[in-house]
């Protein structure tokens, strides 16, 4: 299974990033990849809340993936398990996001991991000309993205 780390600190405190990032609304305003996300169960997010992203990267088409929090612990961390993804995703279904929120002085350590089935034959083929390597660009300029936003604040 591909693996993608990427980490940044933030000059703000953790339950603010952790907040932050866990808002559906604000998401697109700074994670590229994501377009829009829709809760499928009701508030507060928790362990067990369901969420479709509509996704994509730079040039390339838009799809739709579900997903369930399986881990969840305010302020230090959540984990999400791809549970259906769209025919058009260069993933699979059982595809892992990690979130991990560490304070550090009054700044916090965030870092992003992205653990991923490749959807098929040709999927994992383009993940290995260059796809893997583009995602992990995509997700430290969302950092960068996150941390200008949330340091202007």
């Amino acid at each position: 299974m591909p693996h993608i780390e990427a980490s940044i600190d933030i000059a703000a405190a953790r339950a603010d990033v952790f907040q932050f990032c866990h808002d559906a609304a604000s998401r697109p305003d700074w994670d590229e990849q994501v377009t829009y996300i829709e809760l499928l169960t009701p508030t507060p997010i928790r362990r067990g809340t369901l969420f479709r992203v509509d996704a994509g990267q730079a040039g390339g088409s838009i799809f739709s993936w579900d997903a369930e929090y399986i881990d969840f612990q305010f302020p230090s961390g959540s984990k999400v398990k791809a549970l259906d993804t769209a025919a058009s995703s260069p993933f699979a279904a059982g595809s892992k996001m990690t979130w991990q929120f560490e304070s550090v002085g009054g700044n916090t350590h965030f870092t992003w991991i992205w653990d991923y089935r490749p959807r098929g034959i040709l999927a994992t083929i383009a993940d290995k000309l260059g796809g893997q390597a583009s995602t992990h660009r995509a997700i430290k300029r969302s950092l960068v993205n996150l941390k200008t936003i949330l340091e202007a604040e």
